[in-house]
C-alpha cells in the first residue's frame, strides 16, 4: 500500500536563486528495500521537481534538489511530498533549505 508524507510549507527567496537550494531527501529506515517518489511542490499544487526512488536499500538515502526556480516572484512557498510503498515509518524524509555553500538553513521533517 502506498503512503504519502508531506512537509510543512517553506517560504524561500526566489528573486536571487543563486543564494539558496532546496532539497527533498529520503532515508530507508526499514529492513527491506523501499520504492516511492520525491516531489518539491509549489503551494499552488504545481510540481517544481520530481523523481522516483527504486529499491533503496536499508540505511541508504537519496534526494532531489532545485536551485533555479522558474518563478519571477520575489518569494515562493513550497513543500515536500514523499510517497513510500510501505508504512510511513519505514522511511525518514525531509525538505532542506541550504545556502550557496551547502549549509542547511532549515530542515522540515515529513509526516
Amino acid at each position: 500500500m502506498k503512503h504519502v508524507l508531506v512537509t510543512p510549507t517553506l517560504l524561500i527567496e526566489t528573486a536571487n536563486t543563486s543564494k539558496n537550494a532546496v532539497y527533498c531527501n529520503v532515508v530507508n529506515a526499514s529492513s527491506s528495500p523501499r520504492t516511492g517518489t520525491l516531489e518539491i511542490v509549489g503551494l499552488d499544487g504545481g510540481i517544481i521537481s520530481t523523481a522516483g526512488y527504486n529499491n533503496v536499500a536499508p540505511g541508504v538515502g537519496t534526494g532531489i534538489q532545485v536551485q533555479k526556480f522558474q518563478s519571477t516572484a520575489p518569494v515562493t512557498t513550497l513543500y515536500g511530498r514523499i510517497t513510500v510503498d510501505d508504512k510511513p515509518d519505514s522511511i525518514r524524509a525531509n525538505l532542506v533549505l541550504a545556502d550557496a555553500k551547502g549549509n542547511a538553513l532549515v530542515s522540515l521533517d515529513a509526516r
